[in-house]
């Protein structure tokens, strides 16, 4: 089941960037395609088998794995600006793409970069999971969890009072998967506390993760075209 779950979500979140292909072609919210396309990306590089082959022809210095840190968080900021916006969240909105947030982004980006330069990258490995792990590499793997955690805890609150709010059914549903994605990327901050005998967890919590964020998304996206079409219908 572990196996099969980032393919799972391969294709789940690639199917969903190709059901938003027609709307993005006729101009309709076209960031929210190119963010399901930025996941989608993320999902294909953090798969073993293309993240090999693609690191291969970088020089199997684990290049690839910088590259994936780097789409994340632009995947993340994306995300967060369309989120905010979409839950009308002025403060979480500053505090992703405002300059107190960018700086943040700034500053996690500059030492992720460095301490990729100061570790001993030689030998692929999706992950990094193969290589020896030291200081370095402990808050290499640490900045790459914070961001993601930085951004869902700037969102959580907007979504929560979607949730508890008098909002149609369908929102709120689509609206409580988003927030257990973010949930879980909040849960992923603990991953050094889980035991070696039991990481295969934190593949499950990654995965579930971004499974749970592109359903809600989505859901959302469908929730609001539904509720545009009922009240043209009505009209």
């Amino acid at each position: 089941m572990t196996a099969g779950l980032p393919w799972a979500t391969l294709v789940i979140c690639l199917a969903i960037t190709v059901a938003r292909i027609p709307s993005a072609l006729r101009g309709e919210n076209r960031v929210l395609f190119y963010l399901f396309a930025l996941i989608t990306m993320d999902i294909f590089l953090s798969i073993e088998a293309p993240y090999l082959a693609i690191d291969a022809v970088l020089g199997g210095m684990n290049v690839t794995n910088l590259i994936l840190r780097f789409l994340l968080y632009g995947t993340f900021l994306l995300l967060g600006t369309k989120v905010a916006a979409g839950f009308d969240s002025k403060s979480a909105g500053r505090a992703i793409h405002g300059p107190w947030g960018l700086a943040v982004l700034g500053v996690i980006a500059a030492l992720t970069t460095f301490f990729f330069v100061i570790t001993d990258t030689r030998g692929s490995s999706v992950g990094m999971n193969g290589l020896t792990w030291g200081p370095s590499m402990e808050a290499y793997a640490a900045l790459g969890r914070f961001y993601p955690g930085y951004v869902a805890a700037c969102l959580l609150p907007a979504i929560w009072r979607t949730i508890t709010g008098r909002f149609p059914a369908l929102l709120r549903g689509a609206s409580a998967l988003l927030m257990l994605g973010l949930t879980l990327l909040l849960v992923s901050q603990l991953f050094p506390l889980i035991p070696a005998v039991h990481l295969w967890l934190r593949s499950v919590i990654n995965y579930s993760a971004v499974l749970a964020t592109a359903v809600g998304l989505a859901g959302i996206w469908f929730s609001k075209a539904y509720a545009k079409r009922k009240a043209r219908r009505t009209t």
